[in-house]
């Protein structure tokens, strides 16, 4: 199993993103200190270090120069998120001798993708299906209720007729009838749009499901082929 080092001050990104990744069969281990990443890079030697670029302690394009001139870990490939849109912030962290640069903003399939290219992984996508489920939605502190109109094992597209709130995990809750299956899981949102008739479309990644739940959403989507 190849391992990942992810390095993110901010604890709630940090949890998610671990839980994301490892639900694709990596290990990863983290920690919100730069100076703790420069440690555990040199002692754990995993196959990637994934850094996010804005840190108080040290940003990322500067931790990538540090571990550069470790020789225990200069021949670590090295990725560097961002959440902003700066065109200079892939530049600096070309110069620090990174080997690829993601926006959080692209959501984190993108993310996945490069790290399955700097691990030479293969990245299988998901197949998605047409499907009219109606699932409930806790969003902000608020329960409401939407249609989900196609869905895959990673994420799913869905309208409601109020707002969610993007500033965190959507939890829901829906029935699989074809597969006899009640599904809970946490996802997040990648894609909005405001549609004809008061609709808003959310396009959701899934960002943390249980075993049972990925394989209900497996044998749905083979059924539903």
């Amino acid at each position: 199993m190849p391992t990942l080092l992810l390095v993110d001050d901010v604890k709630t990104t940090l949890a998610v993103e671990k839980s994301f990744l490892e639900s694709r069969n990596l290990k990863v281990f983290v920690t919100t200190s730069p100076m703790e990443g420069l440690r555990l890079a040199s002692s754990i030697k995993p196959d990637l270090i994934v850094l996010d670029y804005e840190m108080p302690e040290m940003n990322g394009d500067e931790l990538c120069v540090r571990l550069k001139k470790d020789p225990s870990t200069r021949n670590i490939p090295v990725l560097i998120i961002s959440a902003h849109d700066d065109k200079s912030i892939p530049a600096a962290c070309e110069r620090a001798g990174a080997a690829g640069y993601c926006r959080k903003t692209e959501g984190r399939e993108s993310l996945l993708d490069q790290v399955a290219g700097l691990l030479g992984m293969p990245q299988r996508r998901h197949v998605r299906v047409p499907c009219s489920i109606t699932i409930g939605i806790l969003s902000g502190g608020r329960r409401m209720e939407g249609i989900v109109h196609n869905i895959s094992v990673g994420g799913m597209y869905l309208t409601v007729d109020t707002p969610l709130d993007s500033r965190g995990a959507l939890r829901m809750k829906f029935d699989l009838e074809a597969v006899d299956a009640t599904v809970e899981v946490l996802g997040e949102i990648v894609r909005s749009e405001e549609l004809s008739g008061a609709l808003y479309g959310y396009g959701i990644q899934l960002i943390e499901a249980d075993e049972g739940c990925l394989e209900a959403l497996g044998e749905y989507v083979a059924r539903t082929l």
